[in-house]
């Protein structure tokens, strides 16, 4: 008997939910991809599609804003899409010791991407932007296109014309630890 309460009762809370689509299913004509490389051998690791809500911008840079905590012992840095403020990127930073990324939590493996037969030429130096750049840092363009120039996903994005954002994420610091670092390549699509 109370198993037929209880599906009476769950089927009347479930008709009760709006079958309005717009809540439940969004239209996303903006997004980003974030590719993951090591930072000392520059071997593809990984990376994300996120889908955005936030209008596409016209601008040749990727809008994008950095909320930076200076690690006394403990920081962060997040990184947001404007306007909207919607996060694509964020991660602990730690003195002594070794902080990791929050979000996105999960990046898929590189067997997970479609690989071109021919790899794709280097944009000139002007296309990249960094993103949170810092004084004294090496940034080995050649080295970290390399690590994805033979990626679909990257042809794709690259056919928007867009700057490629390059953003150098240290988890470690002080002493610090170049095997826990990582290059991010960030490239914004335009819609169809």
């Amino acid at each position: 008997m109370r198993k037929w309460i209880f599906i009476l009762l769950m089927g009347l809370l479930t008709g009760c939910l709006d079958d309005n689509d717009e809540y439940i299913y969004h239209n996303h004509d903006n997004s980003v991809v974030l590719l993951k490389i090591n930072y000392t051998d520059f071997e593809f690791e990984g990376g994300i599609e996120i889908f955005l809500h936030s209008e596409f911008n016209e601008s040749t840079n990727i809008p994008i804003s950095v909320d930076y905590v200076s690690p006394g012992d403990f920081g962060s840095i997040s990184l947001y899409y404007e306007p909207r403020e919607e996060l694509i990127f964020e991660g602990s930073i730690v003195w002594a010791g070794s902080g990791e990324r929050s979000f996105p939590k999960y990046i898929y493996h590189p067997d997970n991407f479609l690989f071109l037969e021919e790899e794709i030429t280097k944009p000139a130096d002007e296309r990249f932007q960094i993103i949170f750049s810092e004084e004294g840092v090496d940034y080995p363009l050649e080295d970290i296109w390399n690590s994805i120039n033979d990626l679909a996903i990257v042809n794709r994005y690259l056919k928007g014309g867009k700057n490629i954002g390059l953003f150098r994420y240290t988890p470690s610091v002080g002493v610090g630890d170049p095997n826990e670092w990582s290059w991010y390549v960030i490239m914004n699509t335009v819609p169809d």
